[in-house]
C-alpha cells in the first residue's frame, strides 16, 4: 500500500532527475478509473483512500482530503493549480505530494507521457471476448445424469444435483424466452455455454471499470432496462417475504442476510425450472426473471467474495453487519465489477437503485409504476416453496463444500508426516514424499486454503451459513449447529479397517519394520475418510429434504464420495491444480476406496501409478 505520510509533506523527495516545477503540465490519464472512499485507518481515525488500479493511496491528514478528492477529478492540470485544491497549501507541500504520485506512476509529466505511452483504449463496439463455444444445444440440469457422464465420465443422478452444482448456478445453462442463457457469459460450466449473438462495448462508466480492456455486454443491459420496473417490484415482494422468515434483518443487515436473500432471489426462477410438477420449459422463462437472476447474481458473487476470498482484503464473517453503500464500495475497490471475460454493464445509478430496493426496501418510481406481466405475477405466487428450495440448497452447499478445506488440510498433514518421518524410507515412499511436498506447496500458494487459519475460517463461514438457513427453515435449535451435527454423524473408527490400512501401507512402501510413523499415516487417512463420510451423511439428508420440496424422486443409488469431484472436473483441466485426494490415495497406495454415506471400505488393488 502506498501511503502519503505526514513526514513526507515537509520535504521534497529527489527520487528522479527531473525536478517538478509549478508550470509543469501533469496528466492523470485514467483519472475516471480512480475510486475515492473514506474509511477508518489503522488506528481507527478517518482517512481518505484513493484506489487506482493496483495502487492504494491514503491521506491521513484531514487538511489533505480536499487535495485527494480534487486529484481524482482532474485528468490534466498545471502543477501550481493544485495549490487551489485546499486551504493554505504551500508549493513545497504540494510539490512533495505530486512528486510522490509521479514516482508511483499515478500521474505523469504530459510531455514525457505523450512521447512514450500509447493512446487510451478506443471507445465503441468490441469483438466478443469469449472463446468459441463448443455447445450447440440448449440443456437444463434436469438432464443431470447424461450431462455429467458425458462431460466428466461420472454419472450424477438428479436427486443429488445440488450437492455438486451449487444452487446459485443451477439455472445458468437454461435459456430464457429471449433465447439467452440465464448465466450469459458466466455460464457454469463453460463447456455448456452457447454462442449467442451479443453486442459488446467499451465501458465508459467512471470507476474501476472505466475503459477496461474487457468490454461490457450491451445486449444484456438493453434487455434489463426493458424489464427494470418489474424487476424492482419483484425485489420488494421477495424482500418482504424474506423479512417474514428473518425478522432480525429489520434491525440490521449482515452478510449472511444479504447472501441468503440474493440466493433466494436466484432460487425463484431456478425452482420454476427444476420442480417436478409443471416445470417451465427451456426457452420459456420470462426475461424479467432471467434478468433479475443476472443482476442479483452479481450481488451474490460480491458477498461470496467478501466471505470466502482472502485476496485484496481479509475475509469477513457472515455475521458482519453490512450496508448497501459498503457493498458497493467494496465491489469498486476490489474489482468485483470485473469477471473473467467482461465488466458489469449496469451504470452506477441502476446498481444503487437495485441495492436500495433489495437491502433498504426503498420504493422507487420504478417499483411504483410497475405492472407485472402474468408470468411474473404467477412466479411470485411460488415464493414459499422457492424459498424452501433455496434455503435447503444453500444449506446443502455449505455442508457438501466443507469437504474441500478438509481435503486440503489432509494434503498438508500427510506432507508434514512424511517430512517428519523417523524411520527408514523406501524409494516409493521418497517418491510419494516428493509428490506430497509439491501438492502441499500448491495448497499454500495457489488456493484459498493456504493456511490452517484460512481453512478454519472457511469452515466457520459454512457453519454460520448453515445455521442461518436452518433458522429460515424453522429447524430445531439442536439441528442448527453444523459442527455438532457432523460430530453426531461421524462413525466410530473401525479398528479392523484401520489395521488393514496400516498393513497395506507397510506392504506398499517396504519399510523394514512396523513403525509408529505408519500408524500416524493410517490415522490421518482414516480420520479424513470418516469425516468425509459424516459430511456426505448430513449433506445427503438435507438433499433429501430439498428433493421433497421439488417433489423430485429419490435417487436410486447411494452417493459416492468421488462424485464430489464432478464440480472440479466441470471447471476444466486448466483450473485443476490438485488431484482429488481420494483418487490420489487410490493411485499412490494401490488401494480401492468405497465411500458412501453408509459404507467405508478399503481394499488392496493393483491400481498403482
Amino acid at each position: 500500500m502506498h501511503t502519503i505520510p505526514e513526514s513526507s509533506i515537509s520535504q521534497c523527495p529527489f527520487h528522479t532527475v527531473r525536478r517538478l516545477q509549478p508550470t509543469d503540465v501533469l496528466l492523470f490519464p485514467m483519472h475516471k478509473r480512480s475510486i475515492v472512499q473514506y474509511q477508518p485507518g489503522a488506528e481507527g481515525q478517518q482517512e481518505l483512500f484513493l484506489f487506482y488500479g493496483d495502487k492504494e493511496i491514503s491521506f491521513d491528514e484531514p487538511e489533505l482530503f480536499s487535495f485527494g478528492e480534487n486529484l481524482a477529478k482532474h485528468g490534466q492540470f498545471i502543477a501550481a493549480d493544485a495549490l487551489s485544491w485546499g486551504q493554505d497549501y504551500t508549493w513545497v507541500q504540494i510539490q512533495a505530494l505530486l512528486q510522490q504520485l509521479i514516482d508511483e506512476t499515478v500521474i505523469h509529466y504530459e510531455d514525457a507521457y505523450l512521447a512514450t505511452e500509447s493512446a487510451q483504449p478506443e471507445v465503441g463496439n468490441c469483438p466478443s471476448p469469449l472463446p468459441p463455444a463448443s455447445c450447440t444445444e440448449a440443456h437444463t440440469w434436469l438432464e443431470s445424469a447424461v450431462l455429467t457422464e458425458n462431460l466428466t465420465g461420472r454419472r450424477l443422478e438428479l436427486g443429488y444435483l445440488e450437492l455438486v452444482i451449487p444452487i446459485f448456478r443451477v439455472a445458468h445453462i437454461a435459456l430464457d424466452a429471449e433465447g439467452r442463457q440465464v448465466g450469459e457469459a458466466n455460464v457454469f460450466p463453460k463447456t455448456l455455454r452457447m454462442d449467442i449473438p451479443t453486442l459488446w462495448r467499451t465501458c465508459i462508466y467512471p470507476g474501476s471499470r472505466y475503459l477496461d480492456s474487457k468490454p461490457m455486454n450491451v445486449t444484456a443491459l438493453k434487455s434489463m432496462r426493458s424489464y427494470w420496473p418489474q424487476m424492482m417490484a419483484c425485489l420488494l415482494t421477495i424482500r418482504a417475504a424474506y423479512l417474514a422468515r428473518f425478522p432480525a434483518a429489520q434491525q440490521g443487515w449482515t452478510l449472511a442476510h444479504v447472501e441468503a436473500l440474493s440466493t433466494l432471489v436466484l432460487a425463484l426462477p431456478t425452482y420454476l425450472l427444476m420442480r417436478s410438477a409443471d416445470p417451465i420449459a427451456n426457452a420459456a422463462l420470462h426475461p424479467a426473471l432471467s434478468c433479475l437472476f443476472r443482476v442479483t447474481d452479481g450481488l451474490r458473487v460480491v458477498t461470496h467474495q467478501m466471505i470466502f476470498v482472502p485476496v485484496g482484503e481479509p475475509t469477513l464473517a457472515p455475521s458482519t453487519p453490512i450496508s448497501a453503500e459498503e457493498i458497493y464500495a467494496y465491489a469498486e475497490r476490489n474489482f468485483a465489477f470485473t469477471s473473467e471475460h467482461g465488466v458489469c454493464a449496469g451504470p452506477k445509478g441502476m446498481i444503487e437503485e437495485f441495492l436500495q430496493v433489495l437491502i433498504d426496501g426503498v420504493a422507487t418510481k420504478n417499483t411504483e409504476a410497475a405492472t407485472l406481466e402474468p408470468e411474473v405475477a404467477a412466479a411470485l405466487q411460488q415464493l414459499q416453496p422457492a424459498f424452501d428450495y433455496g434455503l435447503y440448497g444453500l444449506q446443502v452447499h455449505a455442508v457438501a463444500f466443507s469437504i474441500w478445506p478438509l481435503l486440503m488440510r489432509t494434503y498438508v498433514n500427510l506432507a508434514e508426516l512424511l517430512e517428519n518421518w523417523r524411520g527408514s524410507m523406501s524409494e516409493d515412499l521418497l517418491t510419494w514424499r516428493s509428490r506430497l511436498q509439491q501438492q502441499a506447496a500448491i495448497v499454500r500458494t495457489q488456493t484459498y486454503h493456504a493456511t490452517e487459519e484460512l481453512r478454519s475460517t472457511r469452515e466457520e463461514a459454512y457453519a454460520e451459513i448453515y445455521q442461518h438457513c436452518a433458522q429460515g427453515l424453522g429447524q430445531a435449535i439442536d439441528e442448527q449447529d453444523l459442527v455438532a451435527r457432523l460430530e453426531r454423524f461421524t462413525p466410530v473408527v473401525d479398528g479392523k479397517l484401520q489395521h488393514r490400512l496400516s498393513h497395506i501401507l507397510f506392504a506398499r512402501f517396504g519399510v523394514s519394520e512396523m513403525l509408529e510413523d505408519i500408524e500416524l499415516l493410517a490415522d490421518a487417512i482414516i480420520g479424513c475418510l470418516y469425516k468425509v463420510q459424516a459430511i456426505l451423511k448430513l449433506a445427503c439428508a438435507q438433499q433429501m429434504q430439498l428433493n421433497q420440496v421439488l417433489d423430485r424422486p429419490a435417487p436410486s443409488a447411494a452417493f459416492a464420495a468421488n462424485l464430489m469431484d464432478i464440480h472440479n472436473l466441470l471447471q476444466g483441466a486448466e483450473n485443476r491444480k490438485l488431484p482429488y485426494l481420494l483418487d490420489e490415495l487410490e493411485d499412490i497406495l494401490g488401494i480401492s476406496i468405497t465411500l458412501t454415506q453408509e459404507i467405508l471400505d478399503i481394499q488392496q488393488s493393483n491400481k498403482l501409478l
